[in-house]
């Protein structure tokens, strides 16, 4: 069922006149905790509370991604996403970047026991990435990890340092959350996509959407640093999910076999969270690559 009553309840109150509320930055703004670390990787498995949303966002990456590319991930955290991309996309190269050294092992121990070798990760802050050169990368992706990022002025630097490394003609997707007009909304989502998760996790799916930056904010780096390379994009009505993407799709790339073999195996509550991206996005202007 595509639609509920709290989700039209939230639509009447995101479409409300008032501002939206005051960021508050992560309590942890490196995931280190044990406890943490380890449901939010269970969070990503194949069937957790953001299988959908990572199918989604795989398969918009897989349209960017050629042979031959090299490919940032900025905040790769456990390796969930990064390693389904990585397997779908074998001609191309990796360095996936994270300042969790906890989230690396649990990637590293991911990547080995896959035998995906086209992986490279490091310990880096996605603020300074002075250890890669100028126009580097012919691709740049990041999933749900811009949020992290302690103020507006660190966002800034990770815009600056993206527009640097990126090449010329590079390509690009980021999505992340984008900040809510009221709290009531952070209830309604984070009740809908953790509910039966462990409490870590429905704690940091909540601390998530409370340090989401705005539209506005994201619109106003993109402009600046990415210069006409990009695009952001967000679901309609309320900026829950916010896409910034720049560069051409090519549907040929997008392993449709594969993608929808995975569709098939989600549950169903995670099925309705990937319609419900393709709608919403698709009504913000966002075509889906699904």
């Amino acid at each position: 069922m595509l639609f509920d009553f709290g989700l039209l309840k939230t639509i009447w109150r995101e479409t409300g006149t008032h501002p939206p509320f005051t960021r508050t930055p992560e309590t942890d703004l490196v995931m280190n905790d044990e406890g943490s670390v380890l449901a939010y990787e269970k969070g990503g498995r194949p069937t957790g509370a953001l299988a959908g949303a990572y199918l989604y966002h795989l398969a918009q990456m897989c349209a960017l991604i050629k042979s031959g590319d090299l490919v940032l991930d900025l905040g790769c955290g456990p390796g969930n996403l990064l390693a389904q991309v990585a397997k779908l996309n074998p001609r191309a190269e990796f360095i996936g970047v994270d300042l969790s050294e906890s989230m690396l092992a649990l990637a590293d121990l991911r990547f080995r026991q896959a035998e995906i070798p086209n992986v490279e990760l490091q310990l880096a802050d996605m603020t300074r990435l002075s250890q890669f050169g100028d126009a580097s990368f012919d691709t740049i992706i990041s999933s749900m990890a811009l949020h992290h990022l302690p103020d507006i002025s660190a966002l800034e630097c990770c815009f600056s340092e993206m527009g640097r490394v990126l090449r010329p003609n590079g390509r690009i997707y980021l999505n992340d959350f984008g900040r809510l007009k009221c709290r009531e909304s952070v209830g309604y989502f984070v009740g809908r996509a953790a509910a039966g998760e462990e409490q870590a996790l429905v704690d940091d799916y909540t601390q998530s959407l409370h340090a989401a930056f705005s539209k506005e904010e994201f619109e106003a780096l993109v402009a600046r640093y990415l210069q006409g390379r990009a695009r952001v994009f967000s679901t309609i009505i309320s900026p829950l999910t916010v896409v910034i993407k720049g560069g051409s799709s090519s549907p040929s790339l997008v392993p449709k076999r594969e993608l929808d073999m995975i569709y098939r195996a989600l549950p169903a509550p995670r099925k309705n969270d990937v319609q419900q991206l393709k709608l919403f996005l698709r009504l913000g202007g966002l075509p889906s690559a699904l």
